[in-house]
């Protein structure tokens, strides 16, 4: 309880909240990531978003957004291998 009310008067906002951590953003800019209590398995830390502040996640995200799961016909892909 005590640290909450410290996180509060500090400015610390939650931005994110990821495989057992939560990221948080403070007034000043600083990052931190902090682990959530009672998470069963946790992952590993971007440690991007604490150095870049931007989420390994959105690269990917933006480089694969138009990509489709819709196949190619069979006579485009026979052409294609030949």
């Amino acid at each position: 309880m005590i640290s909450f009310l410290t996180d509060l008067v500090g400015g610390w906002r939650e931005t994110r909240t990821f495989q057992g951590f939560s990221y948080q953003v403070n007034r000043s800019g600083k990052r931190r990531v902090v682990p959530v209590e009672d998470y069963g398995r946790r992952g590993e830390i971007d440690m991007q978003w604490v150095a870049t502040g931007e989420f390994s996640e959105e690269r990917m995200h933006r480089k694969f957004r138009n990509h489709t799961l819709v196949g190619i016909s069979r006579r485009k892909m026979q052409y294609a291998s030949a």
